[in-house]
């Protein structure tokens, strides 16, 4: 199975790839830079870290499936958390159902079975999730630092933080806390690589210039492959514009429910992120149990999850009548990465929109019945 899980373009992205990251530290022992060529997108500490931690292949798995199960453990706790804060009469079984959601989902198993460093990533947001629910501001803003560090997608967790922690000195915290920990793990990798800047452009320019166009999960790459080459630096603009569009509404509209909004922000990562993988929806996804006090509102719950779990299926299928039996072509296969992330929109706007139904609900109860109809525009 392991064979054809490493061949999985819906498991590995550049940035991800254990492959890659093995070759680079080869490079590193042999005394030449990763950063040549157009292989190694990994940051100098994880170079660093690999090549001086040098674990057997077992080992490493042994290892990934400990992450794993730390993951699944944490955001167990963060949905316990969130829970009793709410007043929950069975926080346990929230807590229940959101390891068993992450813990017995097939994406992340795959994951550590190709050993995906997508594992550690969704380890880092895990501790951000955790701390976030214990209302620990300092060691969030620090892993948040590291993953942002890492993928920098994720810096826009800061609008839900902000949320989270009203009061100014601690919104002053934040917002310093973040430039001072990113700047710490700039000069960190740049001490960890010789003094050398070269890894800015192979990793961070990698990411927003979306220079590999291997196709992957996400939305991005076709486009690339179709646009003429006199009009991609704007539309390169606009896909990497496009995430931040979200936070400052999103900070508006959700700003008595920061768990909601951390939820929604770990969605558009999982969507727009220039390499994503199907990995990366896990932990939001998890995630959902932990908000049953909008379990009742949602309208596409059942169509949602069976369009996913089919676009999940069918991604195997239309790559090989693409690839290796050459009937179809890039079409079939980002037809159904397409849907794929329709739904995940969609699992947004139902959040959206169980929120705000709730909010008219609570302020004008007597007014509705069980016939009025609600639009969100």
């Amino acid at each position: 199975m392991q064979p054809f899980l490493l061949k999985r373009a819906e498991l590995t992205s550049p940035q991800v790839s254990y492959r890659r990251l093995q070759d680079g530290i080869a490079m590193y022992r042999d005394e030449i830079s990763p950063y040549q060529g157009d292989l190694f997108h990994f940051q100098p500490l994880l170079l660093r870290l690999f090549s001086f931690v040098d674990l057997s292949e077992k080992t490493t798995f042994a290892m990934y499936v400990l992450f794993d199960s730390l993951t699944a453990l944490l955001l167990s706790v963060s949905a316990r958390l969130y829970a009793e804060e709410n007043g929950s009469a069975d926080s346990q079984h929230v807590l229940r159902t959101v390891f068993k959601c992450y813990f017995l989902n097939p994406i992340p198993v795959a994951s550590v079975a190709v050993l995906s460093l997508s594992v550690i990533h969704n380890l880092i947001i895990a501790g951000i999730v955790y701390f976030f629910c214990s209302g620990l501001i300092v060691p969030c803003i620090m892993l948040l630092c590291v993953s942002a560090s890492l993928s920098i997608y994720p810096i826009i967790i800061v609008a839900p933080i902000l949320i989270r922690f009203p009061y100014l000195q601690e919104r002053l915290l934040t917002i310093g806390g973040l430039l001072l920990g990113f700047v710490i793990m700039l000069i960190t990798s740049w001490v960890s690589n010789h003094m050398n800047w070269d890894f800015i452009d192979d990793t961070y320019g990698f990411i927003l210039r979306v220079d590999d166009l291997t196709p992957n999960v996400g939305l991005v790459w076709y486009f690339f492959t179709q646009v003429f080459e006199h009009f991609r630096t704007f539309y390169l603009m606009v896909f990497q514009i496009n995430l931040l569009v979200y936070v400052i509404p999103l900070l508006l509209g959700l700003r008595k429910d920061a768990h909601l909004h951390l939820v929604i922000s770990l969605l558009l990562v999982a969507v727009f992120s220039s390499y994503p993988t199907l990995n990366d929806a896990s932990v939001y996804m998890a995630l959902l149990p932990m908000l049953e006090k909008y379990r009742k509102y949602p309208r596409y719950t059942l169509t949602v999850a069976g369009t996913i779990v089919t676009c999940v299926i069918l991604m195997p299928v239309m790559w090989h009548m693409w690839i290796v039996a050459g009937s179809g072509n890039a079409n079939f296969y980002f037809a159904v990465t397409l849907i794929y992330n329709v739904a995940q929109v969609y699992i947004m706007i139902d959040l959206m929109f169980a929120y705000f139904r709730k909010e008219v609900g609570e302020i004008s109860a007597s007014l509705f019945t069980s016939k009025t109809n609600f639009i969100l525009h």
